[in-house]
């Protein structure tokens, strides 16, 4: 199996305009890209991209009550299909639109859905949809990977994140690290529009989830995923884990560091936040 040198998640807040309906940010992506191209030029092993929504399919999910699904034991109503329909139709496109950049870039990227292959329970994965990935990094190819609906068989239906899909491939694949590429230079300890918020460089995560410094979070209206709050919980779990054995770097997108992060690991001061496992 190739080995995993990095997983990357492209936020949605980072690729798309969130508060405008399917509104790309064309120079972003642009950037994203050539990370991404970096990091296959590198010789530090294959990379698996990840990329939320933001606005391709966060206001049709939300709109049509997709997160939600149907009361239990009910099975989905029309309307409700449609909405689910409707949602992946945007988000598929804005995967389109990203694995065409990636490959304009010269990264031989293939987009990959989950929608069938991975199954949820309660909004929790059961069934994660794996081996089309290991095969398309075994044959050589960077898979592109998205926030999607999925199945589901308690309320029929529910939306998959993409952080909650990099939670499973970091089990699987055991990268070397995990970086998540924001709209926001890291993690604060408060939502960043707020006065007095400050970066946080550093978090530590103790085995039964605590953070050191402790953090409040905040969402969207229409951010159908949790925002920061389910990215920082995904984070913390991908440290849990693996026992400290995967950090996680989150980080600006249009920033000098995000390529450097994705490259070595590394982050200076006042550049983005690392989570790692607290020591004794």
């Amino acid at each position: 199996m190739a080995a995993v040198g990095c997983i990357v998640k492209l936020g949605g807040s980072a690729l798309t305009e969130k508060n405008q309906l399917e509104t790309l940010r064309a120079e972003s992506l642009r950037r994203a890209a050539g990370i991404v191209r970096g990091l296959c030029g590198a010789g530090a092993g294959s990379c698996i991209v990840v990329h939320g929504a933001g606005s391709f399919g966060h206001f049709q999910a939300k709109a049509n009550g997709v997160a939600s699904g149907s009361p239990a034991g009910s099975a989905g109503s029309e309307a409700l299909r449609r909405g689910l329909c409707l949602t992946r139709l945007s988000v598929t496109k804005l995967n389109h639109l990203v694995t065409e950049q990636l490959v304009k870039c010269g990264v031989p990227a293939v987009g990959i859905a989950p929608f069938g292959a991975w199954k949820t329970a309660g909004k929790k994965v059961s069934q994660a949809g794996i081996s089309a990935i290991r095969d398309a990094l075994d044959a050589g190819y960077i898979p592109v990977v998205h926030g999607d609906c999925a199945l589901d068989s308690e309320q029929h239906c529910c939306i998959l994140s993409g952080d909650a899909i990099i939670e499973v491939l970091s089990r699987e694949f055991s990268p070397q690290r995990v970086v998540f590429l924001t709209d926001v230079s890291g993690i604060y300890d408060r939502p960043p529009d707020t006065p007095g918020a400050r970066l946080v460089d550093s978090i530590s995560v103790s085995p039964d989830g605590r953070m050191d410094p402790p953090v409040l979070t905040s969402a969207l209206p229409h951010d159908t995923t949790g925002g920061v709050s389910l990215k920082l919980r995904a984070a913390v779990n991908i440290v849990i884990q693996s026992h400290g054995a995967i950090p996680v770097l989150i980080c600006e997108l249009d920033s000098e560091a995000a390529e450097r992060a994705c490259l070595t690991g590394e982050l200076g001061v006042g550049e983005g936040t690392r989570l790692s496992l607290a020591t004794a």
